[in-house]
């Protein structure tokens, strides 16, 4: 989830002294632009209301959820008087930060422990303002069809993130490949790997980001992971060793700056993610896309 860096200038490149100032002067500009892009960033945010058509960030990744949005900008905003213009973003800082300074009124691609993480991390005040859809889980091999079939000492890849972890864990531990001490066997214990308390089968753990997750199939023998993270990367219902339940307390949905909370069309925007059409949907969407991805939080 970090950015790559620049590759390095090629110093064979020679810059004649005549040609220096143009080079300088764009250096310059640069130097603006990515200071213009940061100002915004910060700044663009300036407390005033949003009107009644506003902007709902997405993870690129996020096909289930995309779609869902579109649902509920194509059949739900217009009975609440606004316009959802739903925006894809592809860096998962960025999607939160973006909420933060105002270029959108809100996203909708996480669950609290995943902000939460966000807020400890980058002293966003944002608030999960409306869950409304969970994630089923799922763990995906291409070598085995079932857990019973994966042998002792198997490379097990999950999130690095703490929240993406947690969740992974438990999974595991509802499929009966792990225990986990006393106090961490629920997402509101948060457990890592130090809190494993048994491990029968003593499979490796590999810690990778998530939007490499799904490409790390080929190396390991089972990743666990949120359905929805992979369905860009191609996996498939084939794959899928084990389906676990979302715990409780990962519940994804709409979040919204705390500077605009009591702003009229956020209200509006949260009175919209709400709105029981959109759990009647989920129950009975012919979109399997969704309906093998996402369920409503109030089944």
């Amino acid at each position: 989830m970090t950015d790559q860096a620049s590759p390095p200038i090629d110093d064979e490149i020679e810059i004649k002294k005549k040609n220096r100032w143009p080079w300088i002067a764009a250096g310059v500009v640069v130097v603006l632009v990515i200071a213009g892009g940061i100002g915004y960033a910060k700044f663009s945010n300036q407390d005033k209301p949003f009107g009644t058509t506003l902007k709902v960030a997405t993870w690129s990744t996020d096909i289930a959820a995309e779609n869902l949005l579109k649902f509920i900008t194509d059949e739900v905003a217009p009975g609440h008087g606004i316009t959802i213009e739903p925006t894809k973003i592809d860096n998962l800082i960025e999607i939160n930060r973006a909420v933060d300074a105002g270029t959108v009124a809100g996203n909708f691609f996480e669950h609290q422990p995943f902000l939460n993480d966000a807020i400890a991390a980058n002293g966003f005040k944002l608030t999960l303002a409306a869950p409304t859809f969970t994630w089923d889980q799922a763990s995906y091999s291409d070598k085995y069809k079932s857990w019973d079939q994966v042998p002792n000492g198997a490379k097990v890849a999950l999130r690095d993130d703490p929240a993406g972890q947690a969740i992974a864990l438990l999974d595991l531990a509802h499929d009966k490949q792990i225990t986990l001490k006393p106090g961490k066997d629920t997402l509101a214990g948060l457990p890592q790997l130090s809190d494993v308390a048994s491990n029968p089968k003593d499979y490796q753990f590999v810690q990778v980001p998530i939007g490499q997750l799904a490409r790390s199939l080929a190396d390991v023998d089972v990743i666990v992971v949120h359905i929805s993270d992979v369905y860009a990367a191609g996996l498939t219902e084939s794959q899928i060793i084990a389906r676990e339940p979302a715990p409780k307390g990962s519940e994804g949905g709409l979040v919204v700056s705390d500077k605009h909370l009591a702003d009229p069309n956020v209200q509006k925007l949260i009175a919209t993610f709400e709105d029981p059409k959109i759990a009647e949907f989920l129950k009975t969407t012919d979109n399997e896309l969704i309906r093998n991805t996402l369920g409503p939080v109030n089944p």
